[in-house]
Parts: C-alpha cells; sequence; structure tokens
C-alpha cells in the first residue's frame, strides 16, 4: 500500500480531433482543478514522491501494477502494465521519472509524473492495438538508473516488440517542445501532425547542454523514442534548482501538453504498427 492521496469523483473529459484526411482520435483529459490537485502533491523527497505516486497509480485503478528493485536506488521503478486487446504484441513506453534534485521538484518532474496514472487510465477505457506500459522511472538524477534497468532486464525479442517510447520529463515552462537529438525522426513527425491538427504549439529544442534524460538510455539503444519537454533558454535554469516550484509554471502550457500526451497516445496506437 502506498500513501492515501483522495480526490472527488470526477469524470474526465472526452474530445475529439480531426485530421485533413478525415480521420477522427477521441482522447480524454482532467479537469483543471483536478490536474492542479494532483501537481500540487510534490514533494522534495523521493521516498514520499514514490508513495504518492504509487497512491495514483492505485487510485486510478491501475489493472497490473508493479514494482521493479533498481540496483543502487532505494525505491524502484513503478509500472503500470495496460494490456492490449488484439493479438498485436508490441508495446509502448510511456515513461517519466519521479525523483527530484532541486525546490520542490514541481517542474522537473513531477509534471511528468503524475500523468502517468491518468493517461493509463484513459487509454485502458477502450480496447487498444499496443499494450502500454506506463513507467515511473526511479534515480533519473543518479544516471538514468531507473531506465536503464528497465531497459537492461528485457531479453532481445522484448527490446524488438517496442513500438514506441514516450519520455516526459520537465513539462510545463512553455509550450510542448521536443528534444530532436534525442528522438526518432518519425515520432516527431507524428509528434507534429496531431499538434497541428490540436492547433498546439509543438517545436524541436536540443538540451545536449543541458543534461540528459531517459530518453537517452533508448534512443542509444535504436528504440523508437519521442523525448518530451518545455525547456528554453530563457528557463532551463530553473531546472535542479530552488526555483523549481509551482510559481515557476505556465498552467495554460502545462495543460495543453497534457491533452496533446493524450491525444498523441491514441494516435500512436491507431498508427503504428
Amino acid at each position: 500500500m502506498y500513501s492515501v492521496v483522495r480526490w472527488g469523483l470526477v469524470a474526465p473529459l472526452v474530445a475529439a480531433i480531426a485530421f485533413s484526411q478525415g480521420q477522427w482520435v477521441e482522447f480524454k483529459s482532467l479537469p483543471e482543478g483536478l490536474l492542479q490537485e494532483r501537481l500540487r502533491l510534490a514533494h522534495p523527497k523521493t521516498q514520499e514522491r514514490f508513495q504518492r505516486l504509487g497512491a495514483l497509480f492505485e487510485q486510478t485503478g491501475c489493472p497490473d501494477l508493479r514494482e521493479q528493485k533498481v540496483s543502487g536506488s532505494r525505491e524502484p521503478n513503478l509500472i503500470c502494465i495496460v494490456a492490449g486487446n488484439t493479438p498485436n504484441t508490441t508495446r509502448i513506453v510511456v515513461g517519466a521519472h519521479y525523483d527530484s534534485a532541486g525546490g520542490d521538484g514541481v517542474i522537473d518532474n513531477w509534471t511528468g509524473a503524475i500523468l502517468l496514472p491518468s493517461l493509463a487510465e484513459f487509454m485502458r477505457a477502450k480496447p487498444r492495438r499496443h499494450s502500454f506500459h506506463f513507467v515511473g522511472f526511479a534515480a533519473e538524477e543518479r544516471g538514468l538508473w531507473g531506465s536503464k534497468e528497465y531497459l537492461s532486464s528485457m531479453k532481445k525479442a522484448e527490446r524488438t516488440s517496442i513500438a514506441a517510447v514516450i519520455t516526459m520529463d520537465s513539462l510545463g515552462l512553455s509550450a510542448t517542445k521536443c528534444w530532436p537529438n534525442s528522438s526518432s525522426k518519425q515520432l516527431m513527425k507524428m509528434g507534429a501532425h496531431v499538434a497541428l491538427a490540436m492547433r498546439l504549439g509543438f517545436a524541436g529544442v536540443n538540451v545536449d547542454a543541458v543534461g540528459n534524460t531517459d530518453s537517452t538510455v533508448f534512443h542509444r539503444a535504436g528504440i523508437p523514442v519521442l523525448s518530451l519537454h518545455s525547456l528554453t533558454q530563457d528557463t532551463w535554469q530553473i531546472i535542479n534548482s530552488r526555483r523549481d516550484v509551482w510559481d515557476s509554471l505556465s498552467w495554460k502550457d502545462y495543460y495543453d501538453t497534457h491533452r496533446f500526451v493524450s491525444a498523441l497516445l491514441v494516435y500512436l496506437d491507431e498508427q503504428l504498427p
């Protein structure tokens, strides 16, 4: 059992986007107040963050929640598995680290971590072609330990079954960005396609000089990955500093990213082999 987190029962919002070829994608998002409530659960201590994220997974009804021991870390990876409803055995991984290294760790990376339980809840509401692994990575700040453990634990056949990895790190400082040098071209094009249909900003901003994130582990292994963030030249210094607090967040940009990722996962499930 994890630390108890409670909130009122609020139905998710349902929306749809249309593409130029007449295709429609239906997706869900949380009411703004509920997402704000979850974001305010950010805590500077890693153990407490682990407990709170586990509670969110449990209370959103994750059907298969697992802990994966990470060598050198007191906290494990948290993995919520949503099985596909077709013979297709390929996997889409959605990951975000939950540890932090500055301030309250709101931006880096509670913004990414708390999206995982709701996205898992949304994606199991309808039959999906792919299975989904929603992973809260441990010890990213200590050297990408959690994502390295997740990948190294797989056999070759499991690795080749990964259709895509979407990583989320440090969202909500600006409109959604991707890291081109740590992303796959096809997934960047698909992300841009969804953002255009939603009339949302989506730009490529490399952050090689700023630091590293879990996407690097998969990109170096030749696995298709899309690395999402929100850093700019004006905001990157917030990360790992005392300024990583609620007041640094751009709420509209964060909520738009929440909606974008929700729609993107549905689109990827429908379009990827």
